[in-house]
């Protein structure tokens, strides 16, 4: 880039110059001009592994997968771990699931207080742990037996992919980057295979 820079300064006394100082610009500007395919060839289009993280990290349509589910060392290990699932269903199973409206995981936990969608981290004795789905990302709340008035299925929850509506393209970057966090694969997730 400097390269041309300097070349284009040079320009206007190309025709005051000798024959080598001719030369030597036209050897500047070749150069330049080869710097600068070279740079827009180290910027080509993201992977699909790539379009499918962000899709993961940081999706526009809904709350992101990341906010609840943990692959690869990013996000939140809130909801199940997709791993199993991305190493052996095939894409159109995969995002069949996405889809669904309700889940086995989430309960309608009910307090004297109220009640909220909650995944259930853990139970000890007298005390659970829930992840309350009901608050953006979800957070970690701490209930006694006595606390909890009832929990059972939630039955109006719904998980978030349900609700939007996601581009083929989209879908298929999503996969691809789960089953290449899952198993390493790089193969390309066709459009096709996820309708």
């Amino acid at each position: 880039m400097y390269l041309l820079v300097a070349a284009l300064r040079l320009l206007p006394f190309l025709n005051q110059g000798k024959d080598y100082m001719k030369q030597g610009l036209c050897v500047a500007l070749v150069l330049a001009a080869f710097g600068l395919l070279a740079s827009a060839a180290d910027k080509a289009a993201p992977t699909q592994v790539e379009r499918g993280r962000e899709v993961f990290l940081s999706s526009s349509k809904v709350t992101a997968c990341a906010t609840c589910h943990a692959m690869a060392g990013l996000g939140t290990a809130v909801a199940p771990d997709l791993t199993t699932m991305a190493s052996f269903a095939p894409p159109r199973g995969f995002v069949a699931t996405m889809r669904m409206s309700m889940t086995e995981k989430v309960l309608l936990v009910k307090t004297a207080d109220g009640a909220f969608p909650a995944v259930l981290k853990q139970e000890q004795s007298d005390q659970s742990e829930f992840f309350d789905l009901g608050q953006t990302p979800p957070v970690l709340r701490k209930l006694t037996a006595k606390q909890i008035v009832s929990s059972e299925r939630d039955q109006k929850w719904q998980h978030p992919p349900a609700s939007v509506e996601y581009t083929s393209q989209e879908l298929a970057d999503l996969v691809g980057f789960l089953k290449w966090a899952a198993t390493g694969s790089q193969k390309e997730i066709k459009p096709s295979e996820v309708d």
